[in-house]
């Protein structure tokens, strides 16, 4: 039997398993953060989330119940707000089980700590060329701004809703896009696409991209043509939020980058795209984060049964 314990430490534990950065780069910060907890006074450490000191992405976590609660069953959404919290109550006096929530997006602490993973970002360009310390001064900005814009949001309507009708409840946001990541660069690898046409049709190939392709929104090629060769393709799809638009006159200057893969893109990223000639694909939002949670759902499974009930966009897939 799982318990709320077991679904959090899995759910790290694949994103660890599926993160692009080396095994010595996560320890590194892990042994950072445990090292300013050593110095702090008691006040501070009495405040601290000590779930820094082993869990490297500030936007997974447990915000509300008991970690021993047992879990047959869960309510998951791409996003959780009072509603989908008031869903799952109406759900249980219907008999459905439901024992915990979870939101791929984050809510409560996990949002307050949304610019905290966004490091990842920078490693992951360094990767394809880009220099370190120009990614870095680049992201650094970027996520400050981030930090600014969820710091006004009320983060706690969803986990107060949680909290008041006794649902434990979880979020499960970078250890889910690390899983898309590294799943669709084992896509790429092994399919080796020549054109951007030949990605879209790999994409279509998998069950998230093609129930969603008949029901809202299609992979779609925003910058280039399908006759438009891939040359070394980009996945860009983990690192918290959109980074900064700036990164592409880089990428395209200390790179051999030509075709970017993302969830989403604005207009300024688009324009940005355009500008340095890169090609760009959608493989939307929604079917993308939820291929991410059913790969780590798949890996909690392989400890223990538990069902889904599917709502706010996610739709349950195996592979197991």
């Amino acid at each position: 039997m799982l318990k709320l314990r077991d679904v959090y430490e899995l759910a790290v534990e694949a994103g660890i398993r599926a993160d692009l950065r080396p095994k010595e780069e996560i320890d590194r910060l892990l042994d950072g953060e445990r090292r300013k907890w050593e110095k702090m006074e008691a006040g501070d450490k009495a405040r601290f989330d000590k779930d820094r000191l082993t869990n490297p992405f500030a936007d997974c976590r447990i915000l509300h119940g008991d970690p021993e609660t047992e879990v047959k069953g869960a309510l998951v959404g791409i996003d959780i707000g009072p509603g989908e919290v008031l869903l799952a109550d109406r759900l249980r006096q219907t008999g459905k089980t439901i024992d915990l929530i979870i939101s791929h997006h984050p809510a409560g602490r996990a949002l307050a700590g949304l610019g905290n993973v966004m490091g990842v970002q920078a490693d992951l360009w360094s990767q394809h060329g880009v220099p370190i310390a120009q990614a870095e001064g680049l992201l650094g900005p970027r996520a400050k701004e981030v930090a600014l814009s969820v710091g006004a949001a009320n983060h706690n309507r969803a986990v107060d809703a949680a909290r008041l009708l006794d649902f434990p409840f979880m979020c499960i946001h970078t250890p889910g896009d690390n899983c898309v990541v590294n799943f669709l660069n084992e896509k790429l690898k092994s399919t080796k696409p020549y054109l951007l046409g030949d990605i879209l049709e790999m994409l279509l190939e998998v069950e998230e991209y093609s129930r969603y392709a008949s029901q809202v929104a299609a992979p779609t090629i925003v910058v280039g043509s399908k006759e438009s060769r891939a040359g070394e393709v980009f996945v860009d799809m983990t690192g918290g939020t959109s980074g900064p638009r700036d990164i592409y006159e880089i990428v395209a200057k200390s790179s051999s980058v030509s075709t970017l893969l993302c969830m989403h893109v604005s207009q300024e990223h688009k324009k940005a795209i355009e500008k340095q000639h890169l090609n760009c694909i959608v493989a939307p939002h929604m079917p993308s984060d939820t291929l991410g949670l059913n790969l780590v759902f798949d890996h909690c499974e392989t400890k223990g049964e538990i069902s889904f009930v599917e709502c706010s966009g996610f739709c349950r897939v195996r592979r197991n």
